[in-house]
């Protein structure tokens, strides 16, 4: 049950409710309340799913960060740090064009 309430908790509501309402809009009222719960179950779940999101995301980027860490280390000396260097030159030579183009 919502909020950790019991049976009596809930009899006491329903009575409260039932004097208050009358029982020809009790029937409405339950409804309104039912669909407000609904949605505030339906937001925290998303908000959950999201939050569970980014910290999945958030793990693979520290893992991916990691394991190109490792690959740098054993490529020290080695033609891949070579290739990989240049790699990042062209990268970076290609870069500064599209802004010189973009520019003018």
């Amino acid at each position: 049950m919502p909020f950790d309430t019991g049976i009596f908790e809930w009899l006491i509501i329903f009575v409260i409710a039932l004097i208050v309402l009358g029982p020809e809009r009790l029937p409405k009222a339950a409804q309104t309340v039912g669909r407000w719960f609904g949605k505030a179950k339906s937001t925290m779940t998303q908000f959950n799913q999201q939050i569970s999101r980014e910290l999945e995301i958030e793990e693979l980027r520290k893992r991916v960060a990691e394991h190109e860490k490792l690959i740098k280390e054993q490529a020290v000396g080695t033609e891949l740090e070579e290739l990989s260097q240049q790699a990042e030159k062209t990268i970076q030579e290609a870069e500064k064009r599209l802004q010189d183009n973009n520019n003018g």
